[in-house]
């Protein structure tokens, strides 16, 4: 038996690193960094947004439209336009691939063309003439995820873009999802197909029901998407938004390895007659029409949301429901009302004093009407004081400044005036009274008389 080791170390390394060139086999072997060349930076479909040769997952609730942004974007390759909302800048128009298992390749159809595509760069990658018939995806680069490379090896196909909607069901039954493991293994030859050919891929996912702010908790099942995906974009609707029919549909960097986190972008949501009406069919389509951006990324915005709806579930405190009747009965009273008509209200309306002073200190001021008069109340937003009386000019912060009115004010007797003038007719003013009888002073005396001053 020969020994592989017989020979000196550096003849045997260079022996097995010459048989594995010669198969196009990897070496596995420590390597100095000095000698390792660089992968190039990032490069970008759509800056900060899409990279190239990357995995990027759109994530959202089912039913809220966020098909329509790949849908936009790919309007924008095919055209060659730009697309400002995502930094999607103009460029020659190149193709995308598209595999849909949730919607009609009709409805997509009607989709694109409403928003400006050019059908003949987009592809349908099915097994059926009409577009239907899914692929099935497995963890290597095999079956149908070989035929798609092949595909795009050829170069007849000009991809810049892979969009699968929704990717869940597009992966084999036998891999589990939950299992995190399994899941790596199901994106990376997405991860290959993208490097190979240097584009970019969107995995299309649905968030789960839980009522959380947390955006890594919403993709519960498919969280694993966002461990290995390079970016993660997250489509929502505000409350107000959902409250009025949804017409909006909120999109922003939930995640991002290779830059910081862009504000998201609020599209609006716009419905067009796209054929002719039936029956059994609206004749419309919707497409992602202008668009705003927001003051925050989608994970603040996400958080904001949920902590709105948790304040309106949560039940009012006494003393804020105290605020609320004290702010009706001021409506009724503009110029401001007398502290104890708006005490009885208040204890009217069920509530004791100690709500009733926190109410009453939280929103206005209570100022005496002239001396010896009651108190009257008025609201701190000025909308009901007098514009010429000062006093009322002066602003106040109710939280550095608290009024106290006294349970019961003390009625202080009207004083007659004083004396100007001595019995005598002599100005009071001009003399000088004795400080222990009271008496006017003779001349040369000081302080007090002579006989008071024993």
């Amino acid at each position: 038996m020969t020994d592989d080791y017989a020979q000196p170390p550096e003849e045997h390394w260079k022996a097995k690193e010459a048989e594995d060139d010669k198969h196009g086999r990897a070496i596995l072997k420590p390597r100095k960094l000095s000698d390792i060349k660089a992968p190039p930076p990032t490069q970008w479909l759509a800056k900060g947004w899409i990279p190239y040769s990357e995995i990027t997952v759109l994530v959202g609730e089912e039913g809220l439209g966020k098909s329509l942004a790949w849908v936009r974007w790919a309007a924008a390759i095919t055209s060659g336009r730009a697309d400002a909302s995502v930094s999607l800048p103009a460029r020659k128009p190149r193709d995308v691939v598209v595999i849909v298992t949730e919607d009609n390749p009709g409805e997509v159809k009607a989709r694109l063309t409403l928003a400006g595509a050019d059908l003949n760069h987009i592809y349908l990658f099915s097994s059926e003439a009409d577009g239907t018939g899914n692929p099935v995806f497995g963890n290597a680069m095999n079956g149908d995820m070989a035929t798609l490379d092949a595909y795009l090896e050829e170069g007849a196909i000009d991809a810049a873009l892979v969009v699968v909607d929704a990717w869940v069901d597009t992966v084999a039954g036998s891999l589990t999802l939950k299992d995190s493991q399994q899941a790596r293994q199901a994106m990376h030859p997405w991860k290959m197909l993208a490097q190979r050919h240097r584009l970019a891929v969107i995995l299309m996912t649905h968030t789960n029901r839980m009522s959380t702010a947390s955006t890594r908790d919403l993709m519960g099942s498919t969280a694993v998407l966002r461990q290995k995906a390079r970016m993660v974009l997250f489509a929502a609707r505000s409350p107000d938004d959902k409250e009025s029919g949804g017409e909006f549909v909120w999109i922003g960097p939930d995640k991002s390895n290779v830059t910081g986190k862009a504000n998201a972008v609020k599209y609006r949501l716009k419905i067009e007659n796209v054929r002719e009406a039936s029956d059994d069919d609206p004749g419309t389509t919707a497409c992602l029409a202008n668009y705003t951006r927001a003051h925050t990324n989608i994970s603040n915005l996400i958080a904001e949301w949920k902590e709105q709806q948790d304040q309106a579930l949560r039940p009012k405190s006494k003393q804020e429901q105290a605020q609320e009747a004290v702010t009706a009965y001021m409506e009724d009273h503009p110029d401001g009302c007398s502290v104890d008509d708006l005490k009885d209200h208040l204890e009217a309306e069920g509530f004791g004093k100690t709500a009733s002073e926190k109410a009453r200190s939280a929103l206005g001021t209570s100022i005496r009407d002239g001396f010896g008069g009651g108190f009257t109340f008025r609201l701190n937003n000025g909308s009901n004081l007098p514009s010429q009386d000062p006093i009322y000019q002066e602003v106040r912060d109710i939280r550095t400044v608290r009024e106290i009115e006294p349970e019961c004010a003390v009625n202080v007797p009207n004083l007659p005036n004083p004396p100007t003038s001595l019995t005598n007719g002599d100005p009071l003013g001009t003399l000088e009274l004795c400080i222990a009888c009271g008496d006017p002073l003779h001349e040369h005396e000081h302080d007090r008389h002579q006989g008071c001053a024993a």
